[in-house]
C-alpha cells in the first residue's frame, strides 16, 4: 500500500521546523506557527498539488487544457492558473454538480470520485 505524502499544509509527527525538538516533541503551535510565517508559500504549494492531483478533469481542461501542468513548477502553476482561471461562483459549477447528482461518473471536478452531495441550501 503507498504511504501518505504528508504536504506542508499537515502537521506531521517527524516535522522538525528547525527548533531542535525531536519529533516526540513536536507540537502544533510550532507548525502552526511556521506555516504562518510562510502563508503564501504553503498556499502556493497546496494549489500546485490540488492542480497536479486533478489534472485531467473536465473542469480543469477548459482553461487549463493546452498546457502542461504536470511539468510546472508550483510558482508558474500559480501563474498560469490566476491569469487563465477566472473567479468561479456556485453558478458556474452547477451544471457540473447537477451531471454528478444524475450520475456522471466522469471526473468532472475532482480525480477522486464524488459520493456524496448535501442538497440542503443554508
Amino acid at each position: 500500500m503507498p504511504q501518505h505524502q504528508a504536504t506542508a499544509m499537515e502537521p506531521v509527527l517527524s516535522y522538525n521546523p528547525g527548533n531542535g525538538k525531536t519529533n516526540h516533541d513536536y507540537d502544533v503551535i510550532s507548525w502552526f506557527e511556521d506555516v504562518s510565517q510562510n502563508a503564501g508559500y504553503v498556499q502556493t504549494q497546496l494549489l500546485s498539488q490540488i492542480l497536479k492531483q486533478n489534472y485531467g478533469v473536465e473542469y480543469l481542461k477548459k482553461w487549463l487544457g493546452n498546457y502542461n501542468i504536470l511539468e510546472m513548477d508550483a510558482c508558474a502553476l500559480e501563474s498560469l492558473f490566476s491569469s487563465v482561471v477566472p473567479l468561479a461562483s456556485h453558478a458556474d459549477f452547477e451544471p457540473f454538480i447537477q451531471r454528478i447528482a444524475d450520475g456522471d461518473t466522469v471526473p468532472l471536478l475532482t480525480q477522486q470520485p464524488i459520493t456524496t452531495l448535501s442538497l440542503r441550501y443554508l
